[in-house]
């Protein structure tokens, strides 16, 4: 492959009418790279919310055709796209619609600024967090404004420890959790905002209920009842409330969970998925004050 004059980083998502998290997403990686080099892959969307006068100038959108959801033509698709974009670009992001990645910002300024430290084939995974709404003290999301300064606390979940940032081409899994290797972490975090509000969430879900899936198995984690997945939620809120996280070296649980994930990868070797995807924090961590202000 040809390495010269390529840019630095390309951010890829894939949309389905998102009014709510697009431009959640657009605001936190238009800050990373220039809305040129972000890459919003329309799957027949019904909505405006990909109305020309709702997007930044520059940016990428590829409209493809409306069909049932199949994770697994859809993770064929983008393990494609991102590929071949690896002509182009030093390293390439793909995240949901509702997924914020983090470099650390102890270490590191930007997206930017971590990929450029990275060897020549890496691929990365992010550490896996989920972002818990607890309404006994938090009110509803304002999702103009940015939800690290509305949320204060977060979850460790295996299922979001997901192969973000690539510097080679891979074959992603069905919901990008995984490639046909062992997960690499480094200072990376995947802030996922679906839990981030119960009454927004049970929105989106009423959508994701309603909309064709490729059978009837698939999607079962969009396809919940209300009362089912409210009451997840509130599980997860009502978790044991931790104040020491730092998320750093120092930070002993947040690294025995990353060593359960990579202990859990040892035996799938020929797995689909390489990693258990059902290890969730048995507490919630405030979020360390370096993250505010960065989602």
């Amino acid at each position: 492959m040809n390495r010269q004059a390529r840019a630095p980083l390309a951010v890829v998502t894939m949309v389905y009418n998102e009014a709510q998290f697009l431009p959640v997403w657009l605001r936190h990686y238009g800050c990373q790279v220039p809305a040129r080099h972000c890459y919003v892959i329309d799957h027949g969307s019904t909505d405006d919310s990909l109305a020309p006068a709702r997007l930044p100038a520059g940016l990428n959108v590829i409209r493809i055709p409306r069909s049932p959801q199949d994770d697994e033509r859809r993770s064929s698709f983008i393990s494609q796209l991102c590929g071949s974009l690896l002509v182009w670009y030093e390293a390439v992001i793909y995240v949901d619609v509702d997924e914020m990645l983090v470099a650390d910002p102890a270490l590191h300024a930007s997206l930017v600024d971590y990929a450029a430290t990275l060897g020549e084939d890496a691929v990365i995974s992010a550490v896996g967090l989920d972002v818990v709404h607890c309404p006994d003290a938090e009110t509803a999301l304002d999702w103009s404004v940015q939800t690290s300064l509305q949320r204060s606390w977060v979850r460790f979940t295996s299922s979001m420890c997901k192969p973000a940032l690539i510097r080679r081409p891979v074959r992603w899994a069905p919901g990008f959790h995984n490639i046909d290797a062992a997960p690499t972490f480094g200072a990376l975090f995947l802030f996922h905002l679906r839990y981030a509000d119960l009454p927004s969430g049970l929105h989106r879900l009423a959508r994701t209920r309603a909309q064709a899936w490729v059978s009837e198995q698939a999607g079962s984690h969009q396809r919940m009842a209300d009362t089912a997945w409210s009451d997840m939620l509130l599980g997860m809120a009502g978790l044991p409330r931790c104040e020491g996280a730092t998320f750093g070296l120092d930070d002993t649980e947040l690294h025995g969970w990353l060593a359960k994930v990579m202990q859990s990868s040892e035996s799938r070797l020929d797995a689909l998925y390489r990693i258990d995807l059902h290890l969730s924090g048995d507490r919630l961590w405030r979020l360390p004050k370096r993250f505010i202000g960065r989602f």
